[in-house]
């Protein structure tokens, strides 16, 4: 294992530094004790030599008062140094450690035996000359040999006090020498394992390091090898199967794009309208063959026509996808000597962190659809104007017939008239609302717009519907924010919308009920107007069908041919505004209308 390894390599080191450590320890514990030993007895010996001196030169002193026989042998003085002399001969006597301090330690014994000796004869003698004859023929002579043996006993010491001072540098020079060899012996066997060991483990790890390089440039098929069975080993192992299973995931996952990409160029072939595939940046990244035809037709290189690529940059901008349902914003283009009309959705693509990362840009070829509802708009005005002639003549010869100019009625022929007229009456209704959707339309609505201030124009709708709210028992209730931008508009025809709007609240609110209008500020400098009332409610699913013509929504008992709303919408896109609803079943509707505020103008 590679834990192992590193101890292995690492324990010559160790060792070599424990036995230089213990040996050194050692070394210098025994020369400290060797030097206690020596040191110690030598410099009792030097101490010892110096006492016995001193006190051979006290008892030196003595010997004149004994001979001149004022004194005794027993004086307490030459006994005192007597004792010290001794006491120091038994201390050297002990410390006999140099070779020839033994000797040289018995002759002194010996001759401090003599010198005793004599001094006992003198003590005995009771003649003056003859004790200063034994005092010059044996004390004396005594007395210099004792004191040239203490001083060679001295030299002795000193001599080998000297000797072991050097012999301890000796040793520590040796100890040190000894100690910088082990430890260059470590170092050079350390150097060498660290050395083995970083081969070891850094070979590995360098091609490691490489696989994962060519691994980060696509290269799978490069394998570790495998040097070793320890972790190094194991790692080597496990990314040469990831490798492995990464080659396997990559071969399946292209094989998958592949066939992804296949199916994706077929259905997109299988389209007849033009689809162009945009980037972030507005760049074509893929379009159909009716796409790509499209752009020869239209001499295009990598991008959109203007309009189309100002739609889609507005996509880009704010992620919402565009996805307009009337032919106003169909886009009509000129090539292969025909007029070609496309109706642009633009959906945007995103990734699963729902990023934005592109559009799809789908054309949709209109052309015969825009020429059926020309055709089908065209009859209906056709249709509606021949119809409008024989039926005002219709309706005339009623109201005549209702007048009884021409004779009288009876009851029930007077009761079917009625019900004529006011057949004939909505019948006519009915046709000039058609003419005028048709004129919308067309474009031909010939507005007269004026700037007209907002609480004035909601002032004269509450003022216009009042009465017809008051008859069904509900009341009407407006309500205007301050500071509104005025609005410019034709004032006969957005009442047409207020009145349709207010009319349809009263029509399906509960008598007792109260309907709101109300005029606010809405973005970009636009006034919104809305009309709430307490009705059932719509379903959310005919919230843009309602605004169709001759559309109802199913379960309703209220009369109406569908063309009021219609006529409204109209009406206000020809204003430039929008309109739209917000309800729910069991909680009433709000229908509004945005319109286009004027700057600067209150």
């Amino acid at each position: 294992m590679l834990r192992t390894r590193l101890f292995l390599n690492l324990m010559p080191f160790v060792v070599i530094l424990l036995a230089i450590g213990v040996y050194a320890i050692v070394l210098f514990s025994r020369l400290a004790n060797s030097v206690d030993a020596s040191v110690t007895e030598k410099y009792r010996s030097v101490m010892a030599a110096q006492a016995m001196t001193l006190a051979l030169a006290g008892m030196d002193r003595e010997v004149p008062w004994i001979s001149g026989g004022e004194r005794n042998p027993d004086s307490q003085a030459f006994a005192e140094h007597q004792k010290q002399f001794e006491e120091n001969l038994a201390i050297e006597l002990k410390s006999l450690m140099l070779p020839g301090e033994k000797e040289l330690s018995q002759e002194l014994a010996a001759q401090y035996h003599s010198f005793q000796e004599a001094m006992g004869r003198i003590s005995a003698l009771r003649i003056s000359d003859a004790q200063h004859q034994v005092y010059d023929d044996e004390i004396m002579p005594g007395m210099r040999t004792m004191n040239a043996l203490l001083e060679k006993i001295r030299e002795l010491n000193h001599d080998a006090v000297l000797a072991t001072s050097q012999s301890i540098q000796r040793i520590t020079r040796d100890v040190t020498r000894l100690m910088l060899i082990g430890m260059v012996i470590a170092l050079v066997i350390s150097a060498y394992a660290c050395l083995q060991l970083s081969r070891s483990i850094l070979r590995p790890i360098q091609s490691l390091t490489q696989a994962s390089r060519e691994l980060g440039e696509g290269n799978l098929g490069h394998l570790v090898p495998v040097l070793s069975r320890d972790e190094l080993g194991d790692l080597a192992v496990a990314f040469n199967k990831m490798a492995a299973q990464l080659q396997e995931y990559r071969q399946s996952t292209t094989e998958e794009i592949v066939r992804l990409h296949r199916t994706m160029e077929t259905t997109l072939a299988s389209f007849p309208d033009p689809i162009f595939v945009l980037n972030k940046e507005g760049r074509i990244d893929l379009k159909n063959p009716a796409a790509a035809d499209f752009a020869s037709n239209l001499h295009l290189k990598d991008s959109l026509p203007e309009r189309l690529a100002a739609i889609a940059q507005k996509t880009l901008q704010s992620g919402e996808n565009y996805l307009p349902h009337s032919f106003d914003e169909v886009v009509s283009f000129r090539f292969n000597g025909a007029e070609k009309f496309l109706l642009p959705r633009i959906l945007a693509m995103r990734a699963k962190d729902d990023a934005l990362f592109g559009v799809a840009v789908v054309l949709y070829d209109v052309t015969r659809f825009r020429l059926l509802d020309a055709v089908k708009t065209n009859l209906v005005a056709t249709v509606s104007h021949e119809l409008k002639s024989p039926l005002t003549s219709v309706r005339m010869v009623l109201y005549i017939l209702l007048e009884e100019t021409v004779g009288d009625l009876t009851p029930k022929q007077r009761e079917l008239l009625i019900t004529a007229r006011s057949d004939a009456d909505r019948l006519l209704r009915i046709l000039n609302d058609l003419l005028d959707l048709t004129r919308l339309e067309e474009g031909n609505a010939g507005l007269h717009k004026e700037p007209t201030a907002t609480a004035e124009l909601m002032q004269g709708v509450l003022k216009e519907m009042n009465d017809q709210a008051a008859a069904k028992g509900l009341k009407l209730k407006c309500v205007v924010d301050p500071q509104l931008p005025a609005v410019s508009v034709d004032r006969q025809r957005i009442n047409h919308v207020f009145s349709n709007l207010i009319s349809n609240a009263i029509k399906h609110s509960p008598a007792g009920g109260e309907i709101v209008l109300r005029a606010a500020l809405a973005e970009d400098n636009h006034v919104q107007f809305s009309v709430t009332d307490q009705g059932d409610g719509i379903a959310e699913e005919y919230h843009t069908r309602i605004f169709e013509r001759f559309f109802r929504v199913p379960g309703q008992s209220k009369s109406g041919a569908g063309l009021g709303l219609s006529i409204a919408r109209e009406i206000t896109l020809a204003h430039g505004g929008r309109i739209g609803v917000k309800s729910a079943i069991g909680q009433g509707s709000t229908f509004y209308v945005i319109l286009p505020g004027r700057t600067g103008v209150k």
